[in-house]
């Protein structure tokens, strides 16, 4: 039987932020959060994710750690400066430990390794919205 996913408080989906500059990556991964019962909402970079957080109250954002322009490192650092508690999950095909230690000591909840597991992801999301009490909308 497959778990569902939490909601928040008012019954909603939670809302997820995908920022990923690979098109293919990006609607994959909006399909398997779609399909695990989230709303999703995607950005194609840093700077249009940052306009997506301007006008959208999200509980968990997903992105890229290297993206042209404004990357994952970047963009996390903007979200701290408005959002201390907003989980952000970092996707990477590049298993670097020293920018991993970086990112979580500025925050991130946790990395995977492209290519992604659809069950992993869902997991790993699943136990970040219940760790996480931000549950309103």
């Amino acid at each position: 039987m497959k778990k569902q996913p939490m909601k928040t408080e008012t019954n909603t989906p939670h809302r997820i932020l995908v920022v990923e500059d690979d098109e293919d990556m990006r609607e994959n991964l909006r399909r398997i959060l779609v399909g695990g019962g989230y709303e999703v909402h995607v950005a194609r970079n840093g700077v249009e994710a940052v306009r997506v957080l301007e006008g959208l109250r999200c509980h968990l954002v997903l992105t890229d750690l290297v993206m042209p322009g404004m990357g994952g490192l970047d963009l996390l650092d903007e979200i701290r400066r408005h959002e201390k508690s907003l989980p952000v999950i970092f996707l990477t095909a590049f298993g670097d430990r020293t920018t991993m230690i970086k990112a979580t000591e500025k925050g991130a909840v946790d990395f995977l390794t492209k290519p992604i597991r659809a069950a992993s992801l869902l997991g790993l999301i699943q136990r970040t919205l219940s760790d996480d009490r931000r549950s309103d909308d």
